[in-house]
This record gives structure tokens, C-alpha cells and sequence, in this order.
């Protein structure tokens, strides 16, 4: 057993007894903190190798059906945000509620797994079922092309996977705030990320180079090591006990009081709001990731080489990671973060040079390169402290996942609706100037909401400066009527 309940304080190992850590009714001597750290991270192995992998395989396999940018940015981004937008507010609210032998989070992500899974496997021959349906089915075979049927049977699946994955997605991260001790939660943040970077680096490194010839077969791979790794991890690790739900949420019961409590608890207070809006800012910006694999092979540039970028990009994540860490327990992750937006903002427009310069690919494979360890992934090391480090020092701790939901929902909306345009930004550019200048005019886009971004920033900062800052900080939650919540100040901490 990796952990047990405590009733006691922490012992030094000057009292003759080994060395306990806590989280919440949890403690933990230094073996037992090492198993823990241990699972975690072998699930974080298995989750990000999932995560990384199906956005560049689905990529590849829209392409291959020949789908324009619109389609894909509805099928990869509008759809699944829509889902997440809809899903992760109501699974967190009932996973801060829920209360089970198993734990509050765990169920959530063990029982939905086999049928993510699933869909993992089914993408694989999505097409080919598509294809198939449109042949023996007399209404698709007489009204649409085999090519459309395809795509759409592809985007089905990838919307049901968005679905299962809204489980995981909206639960794992709350997981590590109920069992880490909170003195060590930067730092095994910052190892957690920068072993989930290793392992993203390496598949794009040694596999994803072979994802053309060998599309389903990466697909059945990823799927079964999700299934038994992250499953694995699921059964070593042990949640704590929780005290009661919030007693004025579950009593009234019915959709309207709980969504009439989340909407009071989350968006009530401007304090939050100006987080959500850096969040929606940041999806807005990166949107045009989505696109960033055809941008590189308008360029020129083979998948080997790209998987090389992604692998350099991990390396470089990797190596700062720590740092990130340690900067965001010494000076607090708020001020790593400004750093980061700043610094973002101000390298955006290198990536414009490509509308003016077109050298051989293995120059553009050089500069990339040079641009990725140096820039890019540096400066995107520190905003992600941004999630969670900084989202656990300022969300209430009794109720974080809802809070964390209540920023997801703004993020995927901002995604959905980021993701959809970009596409359709790019497919009009394409008509006007070609496929190569379009990729090559992302950057205007991210500038404009990086640019707003920073403003909302700058305002959730005074704010928490006004919350207590450094030294006072207290996370506010609403008052008991609608005048006290509007009353400037600082309220009672949850």
C-alpha cells in the first residue's frame, strides 16, 4: 500500500522516526513518496504519448482524404472543444462531489478508459468503414462521394474519442492536488512535464516518422499501451479521504440549482474572469498549431524532419522544465508566467520570415531548429506554468476542479471557436495567394491575441495584488448576497 490516513503531524527524522510527508488525510515516508511519483509518471508516459500522437495522426489521416482546413479545424478543434466546453464543467463539479472507496477522481478516468480506448482502435479503419458504408448503403451511395463518407465516419469517431478523453482530461490534473504533498507541487509539476516532454519527444523522434506507411498500427500501439499502462497506474494509486461535499450544492438537487451554484461560484467574481480571459487569449493564439504539420510540409520539410523538431522542441522543454519549476516556487508562477506571455509575444513575429525568404528544406530544417531549442520551446516552458502551478495557488483548493473546469470550458470555447476560424482564415488566404504564403501568415494571427492576452493579464495581476498578493492572498469566493459580492476587499478563503 503506497499511502494511509494520518491524524498526526509530520515527524523529522530527528525524533527518531522517518521523515512523513502529507497531502490532505494522506502521509508518506520518502518510499512511499517515490512509488507515488513513481505511477504518476509512468501514467504520464501513457497519457502523453496518446496525447501527443493523435493530433499529428489524425492530421495525417484528414489529408489523406483530402479534407480542406475548414473540415479539419471543425472536425479537430470546433467539436471536440464544443464537447470539452459542454462535458468538463459537469464532470468536475461531480468529481469534486463525489466521494467513493476508490476516491473522487480515479473512478472517473478507470471507467471511461476501455471505450476511449475503443475509439483509438476504431480511428485506425474509420476510413475504410466509411468507405464501405457508402457502397452498401443506398441513401449514402446515391446522394455522397465515398471521399466524404470517409471524412465524416473519421470525424464521428474522433468526436466520440474527444468524449471518452474529456474524463481523463478533465480529472488527471486534479488528481496530483489531492495526493501530492502542496510543498512539492511545483516542483513534481515541473518532473511531471518534463518526463511527459521526454516521452512526447521520443515517439515523435523514433515513430511518428513512420506514420504514413504505418498509420493503424501506431493507432493500435498507442491504444494498448494507454490501456494497460495508464490503466496500471490507476489501480497503484490511492486516493486519501475527503470531507463532505459543499452542503449548499446536491440538497436542492436538479440541473438547475447545480448549475445556478457553478455559474455563482466560478463566474461571479471579475478576479477569475480575467484568468479565464488569458486562458481564451492563449487558445485563441495557439490555434494555429493545429495547422502547424502542413505549414512545415508546405515548407518542404518530410515528417522525419519534423518528427527531429518535435524531438528537439521536447529536449529543450525538458531541459528548462526544472528551472521553470524552481523560478515559480522562488518568485511565485505568476510572475514566470507574465514572463512568458511577454517573451511570446515578442518572438511571434520571427516566424513571419518565411513569407520572404524561401530557402532549400534543409536550410528551413537549420533555422527551425535553431528557432525551436532557442525560442519557441523556452519561452512556452514558461507559460505553462500557467497549468496548474499557477491555477493551484490561486483557485479555491476545496472546489479547484470545478474552478479548473469553469477555465477549461472558457479555453475549449476559445478553442473551439479559434480552431474553426483559423481553418477557414487559411482556406481564404489559399484562394487569394496560395497554400505557402497562407501557412506562412499564421503568425498575424497569433500576434493579435497574444497582444490582447498580455492586457488581461496585466489586469488579473493588479487583481490578485488587491487579494493579498505574496504575502496575504486569499482566494476569493462569493459572499452570501449579491451586494457583499460585488463589495471590493478580501473574502474568506474556501
Amino acid at each position: 500500500m503506497l499511502m494511509a490516513p494520518a491524524s498526526a503531524e509530520n515527524k523529522s527524522s530527528f525524533s527518531g522516526r522517518p521523515l512523513m510527508y502529507k497531502a490532505g488525510t494522506l502521509t508518506y515516508t520518502k518510499r512511499a513518496l517515490a512509488l507515488l511519483f513513481l505511477w504518476l509518471f509512468w501514467g504520464d508516459v501513457c497519457f502523453i504519448v496518446m496525447e501527443s500522437a493523435m493530433p499529428g495522426l489524425m492530421q495525417l489521416k484528414f489529408k489523406g482524404l483530402g479534407a480542406q482546413n475548414t473540415v479539419v479545424g471543425l472536425f479537430m478543434a470546433t467539436i471536440p472543444g464544443l464537447i470539452n466546453m459542454i462535458c468538463n464543467p459537469v464532470i468536475s463539479f461531480k468529481s469534486d462531489r463525489y466521494r467513493s472507496r476508490w476516491g473522487r477522481r480515479i473512478p472517473f478516468i478507470f471507467f471511461t478508459m476501455p471505450f476511449l480506448v475503443a475509439c483509438i482502435y476504431a480511428l485506425g479503419y474509420g476510413d475504410q468503414g466509411g468507405r464501405w458504408l457508402q457502397q452498401h448503403v443506398a441513401a449514402l451511395s446515391a446522394r455522397y462521394a465515398p471521399q466524404a463518407v470517409a471524412i465524416t465516419v473519421v470525424g464521428i469517431l474522433f468526436a466520440l474519442f474527444s468524449f471518452f478523453n474529456t474524463f481523463v482530461n478533465s480529472v488527471f490534473w486534479y488528481l496530483f492536488n489531492d495526493v501530492v504533498p502542496e510543498h512539492l507541487l511545483a516542483r513534481f509539476m515541473a518532473w511531471f512535464r518534463l518526463i511527459g516532454i521526454g516521452s512526447a519527444g521520443l515517439y515523435q523522434l523514433f515513430v511518428f516518422k513512420h506514420a504514413d506507411s504505418h498509420l493503424n498500427d501506431i493507432l493500435l500501439g498507442i491504444g494498448t499501451l494507454y490501456l494497460f499502462g495508464f490503466g496500471l497506474m490507476c489501480l497503484k494509486v490511492k486516493e486519501g479521504q475527503y470531507p463532505p461535499p459543499p452542503e449548499n450544492v446536491g440538497h436542492k438537487g436538479g440541473v438547475i440549482p447545480t448549475i445556478r451554484t457553478y455559474a455563482k461560484e466560478c463566474f461571479s467574481i471579475s478576479h477569475y474572469w480575467y484568468m479565464f480571459l488569458v486562458s481564451m487569449g492563449v487558445a485563441m493564439g495557439a490555434s494555429t498549431a493545429l495547422f502547424g504539420l502542413y505549414f512545415a510540409q508546405s515548407l518542404g520539410l518530410s515528417l522525419g524532419m519534423i518528427g527531429k523538431l518535435g524531438f528537439a522542441y521536447s529536449v529543450s522543454s525538458a531541459v528548462v522544465m526544472p528551472l521553470t519549476g524552481w523560478l515559480a516556487d522562488r518568485y511565485h508562477p505568476i510572475r514566470v508566467v507574465r514572463a512568458g506571455l511577454i517573451a511570446q509575444l515578442l518572438i511571434a513575429p520571427i516566424g513571419l520570415i518565411w513569407l520572404f525568404w524561401h530557402p532549400a528544406p534543409n536550410v528551413i530544417f537549420y533555422v527551425m531548429l535553431s528557432m525551436t531549442v532557442c525560442l519557441n520551446a523556452p519561452v512556452n516552458t514558461l507559460v505553462w506554468v500557467m497549468d496548474p502551478p499557477l491555477f493551484m495557488r490561486i483557485f479555491p483548493r476545496v472546489c479547484y476542479g470545478q474552478f479548473c473546469s469553469a477555465n477549461s470550458m472558457c479555453r475549449s470555447f476559445a478553442g473551439m471557436i479559434g480552431g474553426f476560424l483559423v481553418g477557414v482564415y487559411l482556406d481564404v488566404l489559399t484562394r487569394h495567394f496560395g497554400a505557402l504564403k497562407a501557412y506562412c501568415m499564421l503568425p498575424f494571427w497569433s500576434l493579435t491575441f497574444y497582444a490582447l492576452t498580455i492586457v488581461c493579464f496585466f489586469a488579473f495581476f493588479r487583481s490578485w495584488k488587491r487579494y493579498g498578493g505574496d504575502d496575504a492572498y486569499a482566494a476569493p469566493i462569493p459572499a452570501e448576497s449579491d451586494q457583499a459580492i460585488q463589495v471590493p476587499g478580501i473574502p474568506r478563503e474556501v
